[in-house]
């Protein structure tokens, strides 16, 4: 089942859908953090994938760019939650599509592991991100994430966000990098401080300490 965009109950959905993407990113993890520049420009954003909220992720950065974003994704998957072609999933098969979106100034989202692994090293990547960015004519982005429970209460997650490709340049190597770069970041960082040039870019649930700290400075005040 395909659902129409363009219809009103349709566009109703997409909202709603929104909203509970929304409240699940801020329901479930303290916070999102972004280092790096994200272009103006369409675009192939390609992530390595080894967090639950991966998809929610991609939305975020596509809703924070104010940029059209379709995420491809499993045909199984899209065809158990249908709903979630209003708010950009594509089915990986669907090349012809992602390549108008393309050209139409959006952009398209890609994991090119393949699937979700143990978050670890970048594994081997398919080839899809590099060849439709290639096709479209328009740059490659590799962009690193982490979803991590450190020093508080729920999971916190990391984005670090690279410079586009230029030619020649490899996906797996830079993306590569910037895992890496992602990791050592975090393990430099006390858990309870968010690491140097990062921000904040949607606040969270805070920890049942954090919530209790105005009561107890208000008591040491008495």
């Amino acid at each position: 089942m395909r659902l129409e965009p363009e219809r009103p109950f349709a566009r109703f959905l997409k909202g709603v859908v929104e909203a509970l993407l929304l409240q699940s990113l801020k329901g479930s993890l303290r916070g999102v953090y972004l280092q790096g520049e994200l272009p103006s420009s369409p675009l192939v954003l390609a992530m390595n994938h080894h967090s639950f909220f991966d998809g929610h992720l991609v939305w975020l950065l596509g809703r924070l760019a104010a940029r059209p974003t379709s995420l491809l994704v499993a045909e199984e998957n899209l065809k158990a939650f249908p709903i979630l072609s209003l708010v950009g999933a594509l089915e990986a098969g669907r090349v012809r599509e992602a390549l108008r979106r393309l050209g139409r100034g959006e952009w398209v989202a890609v994991f090119p592991e393949g699937a979700m692994g143990y978050p670890g090293p970048l594994r081997p990547l398919r080839p899809g991100a590099l060849w439709l960015s290639a096709r479209a004519g328009v740059p490659l982005l590799p962009v690193a994430a982490r979803v991590v429970l450190r020093g508080f209460e729920h999971p916190e997650a990391f984005i670090l966000v690279g410079a586009p490709l230029s030619p020649g340049e490899s996906l797996e190597g830079k993306l590569g990098e910037l895992l890496g770069q992602l990791d050592r970041l975090l393990l430099a960082t006390h858990p309870r401080q968010v690491p140097e040039g990062f921000r904040e870019v949607l606040r969270g649930r805070r920890s049942l300490e954090e919530k209790m700290r105005p009561w107890m400075e208000a008591l040491r005040r008495l």
